[in-house]
């Protein structure tokens, strides 16, 4: 796969380009080649997209397969900016939408690096305003 950015700190605003939620990541894990490819093309996820990896894992072979991917992704780490307008989301959203704290994170996430957010669950986005979402299906069929 790309270059190997474990213990990077990153964080540059970038203008959109692609940042993938944890289904992708789940997809290619499961052997799905588009989603290998589309990760190749787009490596950026989330930090949070890795924690939830990892509370997915059922035993040690599975983390280390986990780590193996994730370390080389680049993980965009969440800062002060991300922090604050991540709970302005869940003050907007929670109530009426049911935005869960992680999706929140992901969010502020893509709208303060102006990327676009790669996801099978739209509908767990798709209310936010100044976010940017599209389908996996969508995405891999364009990239």
């Amino acid at each position: 796969m790309g270059k190997r950015f474990k213990d990077k700190d990153v964080f540059e605003k970038k203008m959109n380009e692609y940042m993938v939620d944890t289904t992708v990541v789940v997809d290619m894990l499961r052997g799905d080649k588009h989603a290998k490819a589309f990760l190749e093309k787009f490596p950026e996820i989330s930090i949070v997209t890795v924690a939830e990896i990892i509370q997915g894992c059922r035993d040690k072979v599975a983390l280390r397969a986990v780590e193996r991917t994730c370390e080389i992704l680049q993980q965009i780490k969440i800062n002060g900016e991300i922090s604050y307008l991540a709970i302005d989301l869940l003050k907007k959203y929670h109530l009426s939408h049911g935005l869960l704290f992680l999706d929140a994170l992901i969010a502020a996430t893509c709208i303060t690096r102006k990327n676009i957010l790669v996801t099978q669950n739209l509908k767990d986005f798709k209310f936010i305003t100044g976010l940017q979402v599209i389908s996996q299906k969508e995405a891999f069929a364009t990239s």
